[in-house]
């Protein structure tokens, strides 16, 4: 279901150049592989962090998020999208999703806003983006943050824009299994210079890096105005992404291929519901690739005695006791969790793998 793509040799030379420098820490790779992330996918500024939990925890603290507060997000996630709301002492008020897409309906947002909230938090589901503006059109109107999770969803658009480069705060994660990995890691893409340079200081504990110098007593001054995390990238990691930026754009349209002959050949297959593709606002990221199926447990138990993994990737957050109790109102949700599964998606998949996924699904259940 999921596999790992490193480029193995350039990644060891330049981890080991990274390691015989005698500078392993955030230096000089994590700041090229900023340099080269934004050129390749034009984002504005971009923070390398060790994960993208990380970055939404920063992105809520920069928006500020704080006690007492309340975010709208959509429990159709990991529950690393919702941990960093907890952390901010704040609260997540799940709204309901689109049944053809795992996003966030924008429909179901406005309703839940009191003066308590302070920002929103929409998933890209499968790389597929949200609906951006309309999820704007409500932040506008009572002043409140988007905030991107972009976990899924490296190298996707909306209206010709790179996700990323449209909310105050987009999330990327460099996890393992993601399209671009660092091993793990994560990265925030912000639009505001200012919010930048604020974040920039807080993923290093609140020290202005920049400014710091070292006195004759060997210690590095510096001014500290604000407190921050231990959420830098380290050069070791960004050397392993530095070597898959190299293969980035054959990973990607490699993956795009898969989803797109998924999308052609599952067409009309009987017990099939294939979710929302359209071309003409948006590209998505495809690292999943999900449907709808009927009568799910066996789909799922004719996929595993054929040897194909499928899985839901994520339950509902609030099935878990700290996000609990179980919402019920939610109904599109209700819907979705009782038929939603993800194929086989990744840049190990041959073609032959990619037939007898789609030859078995075919074949009925």
């Amino acid at each position: 279901m999921f596999k790992p793509y490193v480029n193995v040799e350039p990644a060891v030379n330049l981890v080991r150049e990274t390691l015989e420098s005698g500078w392993i820490g955030e230096g000089p790779k994590v700041k090229r592989f900023e340099r080269e992330l934004r050129e390749r996918f034009g984002f504005e500024y971009v923070l390398a962090l060790n994960s993208g939990t990380a970055g939404l925890r920063l992105a809520l603290a920069l928006a500020g998020v704080g006690p007492g507060d309340e975010v709208i997000t959509t429990a159709m996630t990991c529950t690393a999208t919702n941990t960093p709301i907890l952390e901010q002492f704040a609260t997540p008020v799940f709204a309901d999703i689109q049944y053809w897409t795992g996003n966030i309906d924008p429909s179901d947002i406005e309703h839940r806003i009191t003066e308590k909230t302070r920002a929103i938090l929409c998933v890209h589901w499968a790389g597929y983006p949200c609906d951006l503006i309309e999820v704007h059109d409500v932040a506008r109107r009572y002043g409140i943050y988007v905030v991107e999770d972009g976990a899924h969803a490296l190298s996707a658009s909306y209206r010709g824009v790179p996700i990323g480069a449209y909310s105050p705060f987009t999330m990327f994660s460099l996890q393992a299994i993601k399209q671009l990995t660092t091993a793990d890691g994560g990265l925030l893409t912000l639009r505001d210079k200012e919010l930048y340079e604020e974040g920039k200081r807080r993923r290093w504990f609140g020290i202005d890096r920049d400014r710091r110098r070292m006195g004759l007593n060997g210690y590095a001054h510096w001014p500290q105005v604000e407190s921050g995390y231990k959420y830098q990238m380290n050069d070791v990691a960004a050397s392993i992404g530095l070597a898959n930026l190299m293969v980035i754009d054959e990973l990607l349209e490699r993956r795009h291929a898969i989803a797109d002959r998924y999308h052609r050949e599952l067409q009309g297959v009987p017990g099939v519901g294939l979710f929302d593709r359209r071309v003409d606002d948006r590209t998505s990221g495809d690292w999943l690739f999900t449907i709808h199926v009927e009568r799910r447990d066996d789909f799922c138990r004719m996929m595993h005695d054929a040897e194909i993994d499928v899985s839901v990737a994520h339950i509902r957050n609030d099935l878990h006791p700290v996000f609990g109790p179980r919402r019920d109102d939610l109904p599109n949700l209700d819907r979705y969790e009782r038929s939603y599964i993800s194929i086989p998606l990744h840049n190990h998949l041959s073609d032959d793998d990619v037939t007898r996924v789609i030859d078995t699904i075919r074949g009925g259940w």
